[in-house]
């Protein structure tokens, strides 16, 4: 049984698409303390109730407080302090009467006008109180979230690291891009890229140990140096009994023939971790289809992710398609509004052929030929 990674705690730097282990809440307030939105009077409104015009109130200026100082000490009832736009007003001011409105005789200043509670006031609090749910378990860490923990303080989050994933590719006369070919049997290794980016794509950090022999006991070797920084194994090879029997030593496994696929797919638990292992073919078309099906629920379920289905559709085929006699297949094709045309098969097919397309049809064994406009389901690509 494949259970989720143990979350931990990770610096805000490194958490982007993560999945959040915890409730936050803020433990401070933002703005963090009130401030005046314009120059002004900071005063208690109820000192001014029914000034006017003909009953100015006069109030003693006791000090001025500027942008970037500290608000000061409290301010006294029956008292003015000067303030500029954004400073902070005294504990005890709950009105910023503007700068115009005021009359100043000597050290006092006389005001005609009343003042509203609160008027002209940023309030400490008024974007983020101190308390207030930012994000709850499960969430995303996506950019904006990560911002808004930072903007309240905290450095880092609880949370489940992106699975480790070491991708080993077994094969004779295949190359890495980049190098020449030397022989006309030898083709260049697009499997391990496809398959290294997708995983990318689904949360992992990926390690790619290179091409090594397909020899048992070199792979069985290979695999287990990478038991030492990986949450799951992903050995791509063409699959023999010889391979398992090379590796038999490190760990159990299931050897599985499924519908819609020529190789058994095999799944293992290695080591005393039982760091999981998905064998994968070599040809880059079974091997990206057989990741989606079962490599990325695996990646899903390690780092705590609600593992998702292969999305189906209904489709009609734009031209004919023929069924093998004894299993399903799982045929490319390319989805338009028009229907579903299946895409040539010449021979092999590889990352050109995965490349043009957006679907894949499931042909059922034994219908023989699936004329125009067969009704087929579909599995969308993305």
């Amino acid at each position: 049984m494949i259970g989720e990674m143990r979350p931990f705690g990770i610096g805000l730097m490194e958490a982007s698409g993560l999945t959040l282990c915890e409730s936050l809440t803020s433990d401070l307030d933002l703005p963090i303390y009130t401030a005046a939105t314009l120059e002004g009077w900071a005063i208690r409104a109820s000192n001014l109730a029914g000034a006017s015009e003909l009953r100015p109130v006069i109030l003693p200026i006791v000090g001025e407080v500027g942008a970037g100082d500290p608000r000061g000490a409290p301010l006294t009832p029956g008292t003015a302090v000067k303030v500029s736009a954004g400073a902070p007003v005294p504990e005890g001011a709950d009105a910023v009467v503007p700068f115009g409105y005021g009359l100043v005789v000597g050290n006092e200043v006389e005001f005609r006008v009343e003042a509203r509670f609160q008027q002209n006031l940023w309030l400490a609090g008024s974007r983020v109180a101190d308390g207030d749910r930012l994000l709850g378990h499960g969430a995303m860490l996506t950019p904006r979230a990560l911002g808004l923990i930072a903007e309240v303080g905290h450095d880092k989050v609880l949370a489940r690291p992106r699975p480790r994933v070491a991708v080993v590719t077994a094969a004779t006369g295949l190359i890495e891009p980049g190098m020449p070919l030397t022989r006309l049997t030898e083709r260049y290794d697009s499997t391990t890229t496809l398959l290294a980016a997708s995983l990318r794509d689904d949360g992992a950090q990926v390690f790619a140990s290179g091409i090594v022999s397909p020899d048992p006991r070199v792979v069985a070797n290979a695999v287990s140096e990478q038991l030492v920084r990986a949450d799951l194994v992903v050995l791509v090879a063409d699959f023999t009994a010889d391979l398992l029997v090379g590796m038999a030593g490190a760990g159990a496994f299931d050897v599985a023939q499924v519908d819609g696929f020529i190789a058994p797919l095999v799944f293992g638990l290695l080591g005393p971790d039982q760091i999981p292992l998905l064998v994968l073919p070599l040809s880059p078309v079974p091997a990206y289809l057989a990741y989606e099906l079962f490599g990325q629920p695996l990646v899903e379920r390690l780092g705590g992710q609600e593992i998702g289905e292969p999305d189906l559709v209904d489709g009609h085929l734009t031209s004919p398609v023929e069924s093998h006699e004894v299993r399903t297949q799982l045929v490319l094709a390319h989805s338009t509004s028009a229907g579903v045309r299946p895409l040539p098969f010449i021979g092999d097919q590889g990352a050109a052929e995965l490349s043009d397309a957006n679907t894949v049809i499931f042909v059922p064994a034994g219908e023989g030929t699936l004329a125009v406009g067969s009704g087929v389901v579909c599995w969308v690509l993305d």
